[in-house]
């Protein structure tokens, strides 16, 4: 039995779950023409001196003039006030005066910027294409660009689009910091590209926990699902154990119990199930009947019955059905057969199913309570999508004969013998049947005389 099983939909990172939070946690555009120049300038200083310690070829920075950056000031402030058709009209004079390829760089810039708070983002890439294509681009404006161009193809779903811009950001960013490692393991996992996706999520947990710091959650959930799709469980577990020690929740505790599953550890699996309900992290239905189901299968049927009787006492678990027969099932196990009945027969009542007749049927024939337990497997055979028949005649058979009903229980096993799978045990049957009653008809006899 395996009550709580991997997969994709519980654990692989989505779109909306992760990539949005991605974009929100990074930044993606800055939002004033004034801290853009700034930066830039500030930023194209420090790249040339970086650009001068490895040899290459510097880029010298040039200026804004202040009428141009007005003008841009001008077309951010009505792009935040929602006026971006006059925002646009603003940068297309703009793109009328004459101009040095800095201050070009910076229009198409703003203009990325206008279109991104549009939403329109198709508009928004080709502007920074045109950045991009500006001839004596500043590194620093090269940079934020193709970094910012690479996450709106990741939001447009566009990823080996996006792969190729981050690419082209890391040959020209030195120290990458530990974001940019996670965004591009993010686009390799979404481009099913999992094991080049591995060492750059490992890369960014690694930079954090060096300066002390803790990785965030989404990106833990990134390297996880990364190891899901791997299959590579026993890392997976790793993963799961420092989610639960740094974000604990219950699905974190349930996932980890389905990977002890999957390497073949069923007290493990227990074990971590049992702890998050001490810790009360089950908090809902399906949790609890995970565990319940746990305890099942590692043979613990009492306690398995009073985990789902507590709760359907906190109302956590449903009193139907199919939660009454689970329940029966545990007591049939422990062998409590009194409240196995009572459970079992409110779970009968309520689904109808033959199944449910089928296991009152079996906990009457333990009791030797014949006319019950024909009773029940009588009601279990005239259910038709029940699927357990062979069984059902053979103990139905079993039944009628310790009922000392010979010539039904023969008709019985003679049905039961039609199905491969009952075949062998009813013709044992028959043989015997066949055998008792010659005997029962000499000692008749015998007595008559």
């Amino acid at each position: 039995m395996k009550p709580f099983m991997l997969n994709r939909k519980c654990i692989a990172p989505t779109l909306s779950a992760l990539v949005v939070s991605m974009i929100c946690s990074f930044g993606l555009i800055v939002t004033s023409i004034s801290q853009v120049h700034a930066e830039q300038v500030k930023q194209t200083n420090s790249a040339d001196k970086e650009i001068k310690k490895s040899k290459r070829k510097v880029r010298r920075a040039q200026t804004m003039r202040a009428k141009i950056f007005k003008k841009l000031d001008s077309a951010r402030e009505l792009s935040d006030n929602k006026k971006y058709n006059e925002a646009l009209e603003v940068l297309a004079a703009v793109g009328k005066i004459r101009r040095n390829s800095y201050e070009i760089a910076m229009t198409w810039n703003m203009t990325a910027y206008v279109h991104f708070n549009q939403e329109n983002y198709p508009q928004a890439i080709e502007a920074y294409n045109q950045v991009l294509s500006t001839k004596k681009l500043p590194i620093s404006i090269e940079q934020t660009t193709l970094y910012s161009l690479a996450k709106l193809y990741l939001v447009q779903e566009k990823y080996q689009n996006a792969l190729t811009s981050l690419n082209k950001w890391f040959a020209v960013k030195d120290k990458p910091g530990p974001e940019a490692y996670v965004l591009r393991a993010q686009m390799q996992y979404q481009l099913k590209h999992y094991k080049q996706a591995l060492p750059d999520i490992k890369k960014a947990i690694k930079l954090v926990k060096d300066k002390g710091k803790k990785p965030k959650e989404n990106w833990l959930l990134v390297e996880r699902a990364i190891y899901f799709n791997n299959k590579d469980f026993s890392s997976m577990e790793r993963t799961l154990k420092e989610l639960i020690t740094l974000y604990p929740k219950s699905q974190y505790w349930l996932q980890l119990s389905a990977v002890y599953n999957e390497l073949g550890k069923p007290e493990k699996e227990l074990s971590v199930l049992q702890t998050a309900y001490d810790q009360s992290l089950l908090s809902n239905e399906s949790q609890v009947i995970s565990l319940a189901q746990a305890m099942l299968a590692l043979d613990v049927p009492y306690q398995s019955a009073q985990i789902i009787i507590d709760g359907m006492k906190s109302k956590t678990v449903e009193e139907n059905g199919k939660n009454l027969s689970l329940l029966g099932d545990a007591f049939m196990i422990a062998k409590e057969y009194d409240q196995a009945i009572k459970v079992m027969g409110q779970a009968a009542n309520l689904t109808q199913r033959g199944k449910d007749f089928y296991k009152l049927a079996q906990i009457y024939t333990e009791r030797q309570d014949w006319e019950a337990a024909l009773k029940n497997v009588t009601s279990a055979l005239v259910d038709e999508q029940f699927n357990n028949v062979e069984d059902a005649l053979v103990l139905k058979g079993l039944i009628l004969f310790n009922l000392n009903d010979l010539h039904e229980a023969k008709k019985v096993f003679t049905q039961a013998k039609e199905f491969e799978g009952s075949r062998k045990s009813a013709n044992q049957w028959l043989v015997y049947i066949n055998g008792e009653s010659k005997r029962r008809e000499y000692m008749a006899q015998q007595n008559s005389l």
